[in-house]
């Protein structure tokens, strides 16, 4: 029994070793999975313009050119009309306020400002009012 004792012992301190080198041996990278790019981190190689809006009246416009200058509650500014939408300029007047979309000193488009739904809506219910004869008052005794 002792002699089987020692064979065991043996056998597994020799088993040690070969186990302890096995462990030491390094398995191969694992492939990182791509990392998602967060919005923001990267510089981009030009940046977006930002589109903006300018409301005034029109203050010189010249069709021809492509030129448009408004006066609003920012000051007064001018505007080099796109190619695509020089045909806005056709229908457009001296004293008339218009919205401005832009970038930088570029107008990308000319329109006019709607009057609110509701404004008419009143408007014509004041009318009515107006055009609708007085009630006769009953007279006291």
């Amino acid at each position: 029994m002792r002699k089987l004792f020692l064979v065991l012992a043996a056998a597994a301190f020799a088993l040690s070793f070969v186990a302890g080198g096995c462990a030491k041996e390094k398995s191969p990278p694992q492939p990182q999975p791509a990392r998602k790019a967060i919005a923001g981190t990267e510089k981009n190689a030009a940046p977006k313009p930002h589109v903006k809006f300018f409301t005034g009246k029109i203050e010189t416009l010249d069709a021809a050119a492509g030129t448009l200058t408004l006066k609003g509650p920012k000051g007064e500014r001018r505007f080099q009309v796109h190619e695509k939408v020089k045909e806005q300029l056709d229908g457009l007047k001296i004293g008339e306020k218009v919205i401005v979309k832009h970038v930088d000193e570029i107008a990308l488009s000319i329109v006019k400002p709607r009057t609110s739904r509701n404004a008419l809506d009143r408007k014509e219910k004041e009318d009515v009012v107006n055009e609708v004869a007085p009630v006769p008052q009953a007279e006291e005794k």
